[in-house]
């Protein structure tokens, strides 16, 4: 069995960080089949470049059972975590980001490469490392974006790549590279992505999807494809 105490805690923990960061009640669905089907054992070993595994270890190995902690003591923990204010907003980045690449990759102006998605993955991903203060002072210095900032860091990033500014993503790829542990763990991360056997939803819609529904959708997703276009990238 894959899934062991560590994707226990992330499945029970997951809708209480939901509610502590404002995400949406329809990110990410799939959350627990994710979890379940990726197991304890793959998600410590992409972790280990980072020195993610002792820590984690650590504190499942002092952690009660999840399912006998009470709410508030869920929503009071995630709500002590520093970055917890940086959920939302670098989620949402990403989305407008990953959305804005599928679109441009559509009208067949950008093909979807493994620097890419490193790219967008460390960008994302360092705000909430222990370890990533450094890469992501170094990538806020290739953005010109400050590190209190990390959604922007993001926009930043894609808006070099709609503009078809290919110096700044390959800067931010030498500098993920050139770090000896984000490279391995990228690496690592991209190998998980294309041996996952089904690719999750990242957005459920409850109600039947009604003509009207999905005119509202239609209508959201241009919004997101077009909002690079819209920007004035003079500034």
């Amino acid at each position: 069995m894959k899934s062991g105490l560590l994707v226990e805690y992330m499945v029970s923990g997951f809708p209480h960080l939901r509610q502590v960061s404002g995400l949406p009640e329809t990110l990410m669905p799939d959350f627990a089949k994710a979890s379940h089907t990726l197991g304890d054992e793959a998600m410590l070993k992409v972790g280990e470049p980072l020195g993610l595994v002792e820590r984690v270890k650590t504190m499942l190995s002092q952690a009660p059972d999840p399912s006998t902690v009470p709410p508030g003591i869920w929503e009071q923990g995630i709500s002590n975590w520093p970055p917890i204010h940086q959920v939302r907003s670098v989620t949402m980045a990403l989305l407008r980001a990953c959305e804005k690449v599928e679109a441009l990759e559509r009208r067949g102006v950008l093909k979807i490469s493994p620097a890419l998605v490193r790219g967008l993955a460390a960008i994302a991903y360092a705000p909430f490392s222990p370890n990533g203060s450094g890469l992501l002072s170094k990538l806020a210095d290739i953005l010109g974006v400050t590190v209190e900032e990390p959604a922007r860091l993001i926009d930043r990033y894609m808006t070099a790549v709609a503009t078809g500014d290919a110096d700044t993503p390959a800067a931010v790829d030498r500098c993920i590279l050139e770090d000896p542990a984000w490279r391995e763990w990228s690496q690592r991360l991209l190998a998980t992505g294309r041996d996952f056997p089904f690719q999750p939803r990242v957005i459920g819609i409850c109600p039947q999807l009604t003509s009207g529904l999905k005119q509202v959708l239609v209508s959201m997703m241009m919004e997101v494809i077009n909002a690079y276009d819209r920007r004035d990238y003079r500034n």
